[in-house]
């Protein structure tokens, strides 16, 4: 895997997002992105951050297991780049779910961000 530990790099990224108010809109385009790639799962508008990192990864784990092609479409959707994935030297599924929710959330904050600053 990549040097910088996922869990805290998630942790960073939604710290940001509450510190800048931008957290709500964050979930709106992570729930919107999912509707985008075909995933029937509703994100609460109350889930806090430490919930939704732990929430996205088993959903991850689970379309990584037993539905690739939404976990696929999903990646899409979200636009995360393929040679970040590639990075992540792991086979493990629970390694790889870890990594690419750090990855979703990445990108998806830096929609919301460029998109609300001033």
């Amino acid at each position: 895997m990549s040097n910088i530990d996922p869990k805290d790099s998630s942790a960073l990224i939604l710290q940001d997002a509450v510190t800048t108010d931008l957290y709500s809109k964050l979930l709106q385009q992570l729930q919107k992105d999912m509707i985008r790639a075909g995933i029937d799962y509703t994100i609460p508008a109350t889930i806090t951050p430490e919930v939704l990192v732990v929430e996205l990864c088993d959903l991850i784990q689970q379309k990584l297991r037993y539905h690739f092609n939404e976990y696929l479409n999903f990646l899409y959707a979200v636009d995360v780049s393929e040679q970040e994935i590639k990075k992540c030297t792991s086979e493990d599924v629970e390694d790889i779910a870890i990594y690419v929710t750090s990855l979703i959330l990445k990108r998806e904050w830096k929609k919301v961000y460029y998109r609300n600053r001033l």
